[in-house]
C-alpha cells in the first residue's frame, strides 16, 4: 500500500494545476491551497501553525532549517497535493515608493525605474531586487508606478527554503497585491479600502476592481499596543496580550497612546489617496490581519472615518469540507494574503 500511496501522490504533484499560498509571520505561518469554483473559493487545503520563537524577526528569516522542519510537517501532515508555492515579503524588509513617470515607451520603463529606485528608495539597489508594476498609465502618456525593493539576502534565503521544501517557487509578492487579489473575489465594491494589521507593521492600501492604485506602511502593529498596556498598566506582555484580545480598547476610558497614534496615521493614508486621487471614492474598508480581531476596531475606525470598515469576511465566498463555517470565521483576518497568493494564476505579473 506505502508504494502505491506514494506513486498516486507523485501522480498527483505532476497532475495538480494549483499553488501553495505561503504566508510566514513573526507569529504565525498560514499555508492555503485553493481553486475558484463558480465564483466561490474552495479550500483545498489548510495549515495556520504557529512560527517558531525568534525564527522569523522584523520580516526576516533566522532560522532556515527550523523553518523548514515545521513548514514541511504543515504540509505532510494537512495532505497538501501542489508542488508550487508562492510567498509574500512584508514589512522593514521592503521598501516600496509610489512615484510618477514622464511620458515614454513601455521598453524603456526597466532603464527609468532603476535611475528612480537609486533617487528615491533608501537603500543600497545594488545589494537589492527592484521590480515595479504599472498601477495607472495617465492621459498624457505618463505612469503612475509603485517601485519595490527587497533585499537579495531575503530572497535567497526564500529560494533555499523552497529547496529545501522540495517546492518549485511561481513569485514572490508583497502582502498588499496578494490581499487585493482576495478581496477583488470577495466584495463586489468598486474601490476598497484594507488595512493589515501585522505583528510590526501595518498596511493601508487602496483597490479599484482588483487593482492596487495604493499601498503605505506604517510602523505601528499589534505588539506596539501589546507593549504599550504592559507599560502603563504595569503587567506583562503575556498578560497585556491576553487583555487586549479580551477587552474594548477604542471606549474613551481605554483609549491607549498607541492606538490613537495608528488610527491617525491610517487616517492621514487614507486623506493623502484621497488628495491624490480625487476621481476615486472610498466605499468600504476592510479590516485584515491579527490587529483587525481587536474588539470593536472596526467601529471605531467606522466612527472615525466616516466609511464602512468591517472585518474580512470569507463566509460568503469561501467554501471548504477542513474546516467548520465558525473556525473560517476565527482566522479569516489571518488568510487574506495566503489565499490571495494561492489564487495567483500563472498568467498574473
Amino acid at each position: 500500500m506505502g508504494i502505491f500511496s506514494s506513486l498516486k501522490k507523485k501522480i498527483n504533484l505532476l497532475n495538480n494545476k494549483n499553488v501553495i499560498g505561503l504566508d510566514i509571520g513573526e507569529e504565525s505561518i498560514k499555508i492555503t491551497e485553493v481553486q475558484t469554483v463558480w465564483g466561490r473559493i474552495v479550500l483545498n487545503s489548510l495549515a495556520l501553525i504557529p512560527t517558531p520563537e525568534d525564527a522569523v524577526i522584523e520580516g526576516d528569516i533566522k532560522n532556515l532549517s527550523l523553518l523548514e522542519e515545521k513548514i514541511n510537517e504543515a504540509l505532510d501532515e494537512n495532505e497538501f497535493e501542489a508542488n508550487r508555492v508562492i510567498t509574500a515579503v512584508s514589512g522593514e524588509q521592503v521598501i516600496s515608493r509610489m512615484v510618477d513617470i514622464p511620458a515614454m515607451p513601455e521598453d524603456d520603463l526597466d532603464e527609468a525605474i532603476k535611475w528612480e529606485a537609486r533617487d528615491k528608495l533608501p537603500i543600497d539597489v545594488e545589494e537589492s531586487i527592484v521590480d515595479y508594476e504599472i498601477l495607472n498609465k495617465k492621459d498624457d502618456g505618463g505612469y503612475q508606478i509603485l517601485i519595490i525593493a527587497v533585499k537579495k539576502d531575503l530572497i535567497d534565503k526564500y529560494l533555499k527554503l523552497f529547496e529545501a521544501l522540495e517546492l518549485i517557487p511561481v513569485a514572490i509578492e508583497i502582502e498588499p497585491v496578494a490581499i487585493a487579489r482576495t478581496v477583488d473575489k470577495l466584495y463586489m465594491d468598486d474601490t476598497i479600502g484594507v488595512i493589515d494589521i501585522g505583528t510590526k507593521t501595518t498596511d493601508i492600501s487602496i483597490i479599484n476592481r482588483g487593482r492596487l492604485l495604493f499601498t503605505r506602511t506604517v510602523g505601528m502593529g499589534g505588539e506596539n499596543i501589546t507593549q504599550d498596556i504592559s507599560e502603563t498598566s504595569g503587567i506583562s506582555l503575556e498578560k497585556a496580550e491576553e487583555y487586549k484580545k479580551d477587552n474594548d480598547l477604542f471606549k474613551k476610558e481605554e483609549s491607549n497612546l498607541i492606538v490613537r497614534n495608528l488610527t491617525t496615521a491610517i487616517y492621514r493614508s487614507l486623506d493623502y489617496f484621497q488628495v491624490k486621487y480625487k476621481s476615486f471614492d472610498i466605499d468600504r474598508i476592510v479590516l485584515t490581519g491579527g490587529g483587525g480581531n481587536l474588539i470593536n476596531f472596526d467601529r471605531h475606525l467606522t466612527k472615525e472615518f466616516g466609511v464602512r470598515v468591517e472585518k474580512l469576511n470569507l463566509s460568503n465566498r469561501l467554501r471548504s469540507e477542513l474546516a467548520s463555517e465558525d473556525y473560517l470565521s476565527e482566522v479569516a483576518q489571518l488568510l487574506g494574503v495566503s489565499i490571495g497568493l494561492a489564487s495567483r494564476k500563472e498568467d498574473d505579473r
